[in-house]
């Protein structure tokens, strides 16, 4: 297939409607909870008005997000819905619903009609003839996940006839009132209605008559997780700026603001009281937030209290990382990482232009880390803690922070000292999640078209000169056109963990060293004078084009916004940044004016005395043959700029960047079942398709 009249030409076929939604204002879900009416019957219908009146049409349109993590636009078919009020003794009633009133729906894990009929049971069988039957269901029923949302059901069993039953519901109750609230899953299903009303019940064994893509399609409760009427999706902007990146050290004003979100692990989005241990990787999800850690655990509540100055109190809940080993976890050691997504979707990744967090337990300045990464896996700045008991560690930034990693500081190489494992942070701030243009791997083969659907399938297939053949809901197949496609992830990729993406990768790369170009294309290269492209060996790339230059075993780090102001380049180590007039390069290798000025992070704090430890290099040149990770700085010849999001591109497995149509005029000449061909001028070169990650199409108006 010749892509070059297309992907030159943006006007080209059209064959589809253009229906464009934004993920974005899919699921505002921590607004929609606000509008919940105060009285609610906890297991009841919570609606205080009629349900509204609205004309049913024949078919509408909603975007349905499935249990596998498929998100489509489908037009509904089904004009009704059968919904079940349950009522705090068990009692059910059904009603008729028209789906044309509903804004979204929200599925719990199972039908609560089959859960209260499991509740029902269990308190038949407290009065069984077996003991042991009678233990078995006092243990379950005193289980917050099983009866955390029916203590009503069970409280109108207090007057039992049989003393053996009331005495036990009575034991049942106490100990779910002592147990944490957040242990006690959503068990109804949530509607949201067009007039702004929300609903808990049971939608029972939901069954779907759909169309999807002009085919018919039935869907199962059981593959569905959530279900919402499309919003416009905004076009991306070719935005071309600078990447400008501060980092602080104090909140100032530019933190805890109230168009920021803020999490002090107190209560969750719902308004759950938080309680130690809690596992809160995902509890946060509504607002955008993700918490893991690399190693085997999770990020839990701590009972560890902040000090935000002598003048204040020490604060509630904080979090941090329950590292599991064998029989007992271990507490405050470990890496923490924090990732985004759009509220309510987590398979959407995001990122924040501002983030900011108060940490403690650091005992000694610059023993911790705080590192801020982009989609593409470049560190955008590392904040080092200072010598406070409580630190405050902020990043702001115009390329979106899609990662926060927090560690122990690995660049103390040159100081022999003990080092405070020990962490945990609270007052997490952040800003509105936006959409990454910037494709993360996903965890399976994906497909993003134009009107914001996300297909995962196991395969991804040729259909024909100008379309592709997946089967993303199902074993049906369907044929997707080029010009509908944003983009295609085949899920190759080099990295040990697709998901993380802060680890390295592999040695095999290692000894080359990595250009960032102009237009934001990222390629390896074999350094010397003249320098050229692995994937190009007869394209000599000119110095002036370059943005900056680093060795590809390590990740690239980012300048600070007032850098070049003071000079004419930036060269970035882990802990300090040299600001010489003039960088020379040779054969060999490159160097500097050894009195050009070194910026370290301000680590005095008043009343304290500065660190006397400096990690930071004290060399002035680099040769490439023997460069260390250590010792080997990122180097920028000019700001670097985010990428147009509206020319398109090609990532590959191994990390490397080609900017279609950009400052080096890369072409996507055309694409076949097992390769890829491009070119720059006439240079051709072939890719194995299982070399390729990603493969982003140009926009098309």
């Amino acid at each position: 297939m010749d892509l070059s009249a297309i992907l030159m030409c943006p006007n080209g076929n059209k064959k589809t409607r253009e229906k464009t939604i934004t993920n974005s204002t899919l699921f505002d879900y921590a607004n929609q909870l606000r509008l919940r009416v105060a009285t609610l019957f906890l297991l009841g219908l919570v609606i205080t008005q009629a349900i509204p009146k609205q004309a049913t049409l024949n078919a509408e349109e909603f975007k349905i997000s499935l249990q596998s993590g498929t998100v489509i636009t489908v037009d509904v078919k089904t004009p009704t819905l059968k919904w079940t009020r349950v009522s705090d003794s068990g009692e059910s009633r059904e009603e008729t619903l028209k789906i044309a009133e509903l804004n979204r729906i929200m599925l719990s894990d199972s039908p609560v009609g089959q859960k209260v009929d499991i509740i029902r049971q269990l308190i038949t069988d407290l009065a069984d003839p077996s003991f042991r039957k009678r233990e078995a269901a006092e243990d379950q029923l005193s289980e917050a996940e099983t009866a955390g949302q029916f203590m009503e059901m069970l409280q109108s069993n207090l007057d039992h006839p049989d003393f053996e039953v009331r005495y036990r519901i009575n034991r049942i109750l106490k100990r779910l009132e002592d147990q944490d609230s957040t242990q006690r899953e959503n068990q109804f299903d949530r509607l949201f209605f067009k007039n702004g009303m929300t609903a808990e019940g049971d939608l029972g064994n939901l069954n779907l008559e759909l169309s999807f893509r002009g085919q018919p399609l039935k869907l199962k409760r059981e593959q569905i997780a959530m279900i919402s009427t499309p919003s416009n999706k905004p076009k991306l902007v070719a935005s071309d700026k600078k990447t400008e990146v501060e980092i602080f050290h104090k909140p100032l004003n530019i933190f805890y603001r109230v168009d920021q979100t803020r999490i002090d692990f107190e209560k969750s989005p719902s308004g759950e009281e938080l309680r130690r241990p809690a596992d809160v990787s995902q509890t946060f999800v509504p607002v955008g937030l993700l918490l893991g850690t690399e190693q085997k655990g999770y990020i839990g509540i701590s009972g560890y209290g902040f000090k935000f100055g002598p003048e204040k109190r020490a604060s509630g809940n904080s979090i941090c990382v329950y590292e599991t080993v064998g029989t007992y976890s271990k507490r405050f050691k470990g890496i923490m990482e924090i990732s985004f997504c759009m509220p309510n979707q987590e398979s959407v990744a995001a990122g924040v232009m501002e983030f900011g967090m108060q940490m403690a337990r650091v005992n000694h300045s610059r023993d911790f880390i705080v590192e801020a990464y982009n989609a593409d896996n470049q560190i955008l700045a590392s904040v080092e803690s200072s010598d406070e008991p409580c630190v405050f560690s902020g990043i702001k930034s115009t390329q979106p922070i899609a990662k926060i990693r927090i560690l122990s500081n690995p660049y103390l190489f040159r100081i022999d000292r003990a080092i405070d494992e020990d962490y945990a942070v609270d007052s997490i701030c952040f800003s509105p999640p936006v959409p990454n243009d910037s494709l993360t791997p996903q965890d399976q083969p994906s497909v993003t078209l134009n009107n914001g659907d996300l297909l995962k399938t196991d395969n991804i297939k040729l259909s024909d000169a100008d379309a592709i053949s997946i089967n993303p809901v199902g074993k049906q197949n369907y044929k997707i056109g080029f010009d509908e496609i944003r983009s295609i992830n085949f899920n190759h990729s080099s990295q040990k963990d697709r998901k993380s993406l802060t680890r390295l990768r592999p040695k095999q790369v290692l000894k080359t060293w990595t250009a960032m170009i102009s237009d934001g294309s990222i390629l390896f290269i074999e350094p010397g004078i003249p320098m050229t492209s692995t994937l190009f060996p007869k394209v000599q790339l000119e110095l002036e084009t370059f943005t900056g230059m680093w060795l590809t075993r390590n990740p690239s780090r980012f300048p600070m916004k007032s850098d070049f102001e003071k000079g004419k380049n930036v060269i970035v180590f882990p802990t300090c940044r040299i600001i010489p007039e003039l960088i020379s390069f040779a054969e060999n290798g490159f160097q500097w004016n050894g009195r050009a000025e070194k910026i370290m992070q301000d680590l005095v704090i008043e009343g304290d005395e500065k660190d006397q430890d400096d990690p930071t290099p004290n060399i002035d040149q680099v040769t490439y043959e023997t460069a260390s990770a250590e010792s080997s700085p990122t180097i920028w010849l000019k700001p670097p700029r985010s990428i147009n999001a509206s020319q398109g591109r090609i990532i590959l497995a191994d990390g490397q960047q080609l900017v279609l149509n950009g400052d080096l005029k890369i072409q996507l000449v055309n694409i076949q079942e097992d390769k890829i061909t491009i070119s720059i001028g006439k240079e051709i070169a072939t890719i194995p398709l299982d070399q390729i990650q990603i493969i982003e199409f140009p926009e098309r108006p």
